[in-house]
């Protein structure tokens, strides 16, 4: 029965290492193919403009969506000038430490 128990356990342990080696090959991150069919609304935002077209007619929903889709643009564009800012400051403040240590060490 031990002798089972053992080879079971060796079996298990080939296969598992079978499939860790397998699986080192692939890239990280998505496929090629998920970026193809890749949409920038996000699910949520998709399941808000269906429940807020529902019942519309096919212009009232076509304008709300381009109107919702807009908002999110420039709000999306918003937020990356706001990070670029940030970024941006946090540089020219590291950069002035550089420059005052530099200037106490040249004392």
């Amino acid at each position: 029965m031990k002798k089972f128990m053992v080879l079971g356990l060796a079996v298990m342990l080939v296969f598992s290492a079978a499939v860790v080696f397998a699986q080192q090959d692939k890239g990280k991150g998505a496929s090629a193919q998920a970026y193809e069919h890749a949409d920038d609304n996000a699910i949520f935002n998709r399941v808000g403009d269906w429940f807020a077209t529902i019942g519309k007619s096919d212009e009232e929903k076509a304008v709300i969506k381009a109107q919702r889709k807009t908002e999110r643009a420039a709000k999306r564009a918003e937020k990356e000038t706001q990070k670029a800012a940030k970024e941006a400051k946090e540089k020219m403040e590291k950069g002035a430490q550089g420059l005052n240590k530099k200037m106490k060490m040249g004392k």
